[in-house]
């Protein structure tokens, strides 16, 4: 059903002033759509990202609004049913406090990225509180990667003690020049890199081995 009104936090405003001009409009324009007329708009790229992590706050906001007016309409039924059997007339507060405090970030279930929702979970819950440009950074790599992997690459970041958005696109860029799309294969590359990192360091250490024989021969 249209509304008349809906209620626009700063997070949203926070999140799409972040975006390119071009995007900006069609970010908006989805987000009035949705919110006032129920229609979805179709989107993609970083639009489709921002407008994921909207949604869910827009679907409670309605859900509370839904709620709201079957409240209002039950409570007037009953007036009118107290007021027709007494004949006097009865006074009911219909003044209805809704919370609105959602935050988008935790609630990207319905996200139409897939794999966003676990994806922003984890950076929350180990890095760090997830920004606009990290949620736009990591919803463009799951366009190329699985969530997974891409928690993976987090979980590295976690055990080197870098966490930073910067140190997961490192690895996550790295990967995706070698063609990497799993992770047995980002393991099996771990595997090959300490192994090679084992023989460079056994052979400097022969190297060094044969000096000081030199010289105690000398």
């Amino acid at each position: 059903m249209a509304r008349d009104s809906f209620i626009f936090y700063r997070s949203f405003y926070e999140a799409i002033s972040e975006l390119p001009k071009e995007n900006q409009a069609d970010t908006y324009n989805a987000i009035m759509q949705y919110a006032l007329n129920q229609k979805e708009t179709e989107l993609a790229g970083i639009p489709k990202a921002i407008f994921s992590l909207v949604k869910p706050q827009l679907d409670a906001n309605y859900k509370k609004y839904e709620n709201g007016k079957q409240k209002k309409n039950k409570t007037e039924a009953n007036n009118k049913q107290s007021k027709s059997k007494s004949g006097t007339n009865v006074n009911v507060n219909e003044n209805v406090n809704v919370n609105e405090n959602v935050n988008a970030n935790d609630n990207a279930s319905d996200s139409c990225v897939d794999g966003l929702q676990e994806v922003v979970d984890f950076y929350n819950n180990n890095i760090g509180a997830i920004t606009p440009f990290g949620a736009e950074v990591l919803a463009d790599y799951l366009q190329e990667m699985p969530a997974d992997l891409i928690i993976f690459a987090m979980k590295k970041a976690v055990e080197a003690n870098i966490r930073t958005i910067q140190y997961i696109k490192g690895i996550l860029n790295n990967w995706g020049k070698k063609g990497i799309k799993t992770i047995l294969e980002a393991q099996k590359e771990d595997e090959q890199f300490k192994l090679k990192s084992e023989q460079k360091d056994e052979t400097e250490g022969e190297r060094l081995q044969r000096k000081l024989k030199a010289l105690e021969e000398c």
